[in-house]
């Protein structure tokens, strides 16, 4: 999907829920009603073009557009604070939340969660220092978006014994919009310079 200032906003919604935690960043919640993107930018005093280019940057991994990021430096740079606090307040301690919560109801004698667990302990420390770290000069952190696809893949292929299914799609579907989000945020610094 690509969007554009004239794209219902809760169309993009329903095509990609997990933009929801995007929208947030800009203020906007759930029970966005049937108006264009351009109409709720308007209604809230988001520069529009930006805006268009975070959704599409999100959505679309091979997104072309990001060039209105260097355009919008100042947004950008306010848009990747937000970011950062984002991800301290709620993003990392939701994750640890059911990770935590997992381990503690895992019955597994030979699980890799606590190794899995240690792993994410490592990369909250990365993400600590580098995107968290924001000063005026935000910067890539590509070894992390790296780290997370590396735990990813230790859940898909290294997970043994028995263990709460339900909770282990919560934490991998949380690290997943982790990564996909760290993604995001790469691609903003880079085309900052």
């Amino acid at each position: 999907m690509i969007v554009t200032k004239d794209t219902k906003l809760h169309d993009v919604v329903i095509a990609e829920p997990a933009v929801i935690a995007v929208l947030s960043r800009f203020g906007i919640t759930l029970g966005i009603g049937d108006n264009t993107v351009r109409h709720i930018c308007l209604e809230r005093g988001i520069n529009d073009t930006f805006f268009v280019a975070v959704l599409n940057a999100f959505i679309n991994r091979d997104y072309a557009g990001c060039d209105a990021f260097a355009a919008c430096k100042p947004l950008a740079a306010d848009f990747l604070k937000r970011t950062a606090d984002y991800y301290s307040r709620f993003l990392i301690p939701n994750v640890e939340q059911h990770f935590n919560l997992l381990i503690r109801r895992n019955t597994a004698v030979n699980s890799n969660l606590e190794l899995m667990h240690n792993f994410f302990g490592e990369v909250k420390s990365d993400i600590a220092a580098t995107v968290c770290a924001v000063g005026d000069r935000p910067t890539p952190c590509c070894a992390v978006e790296e780290k997370l696809g590396d735990l990813i893949s230790m859940f898909v292929i290294h997970l043994s014994g028995n263990y709460d299914v339900n909770l282990c799609q919560a934490v991998l579907f949380a690290i997943i919009g982790l990564k996909k989000d760290i993604s995001l945020y790469n691609r903003i610094c880079s085309s900052l310079g």
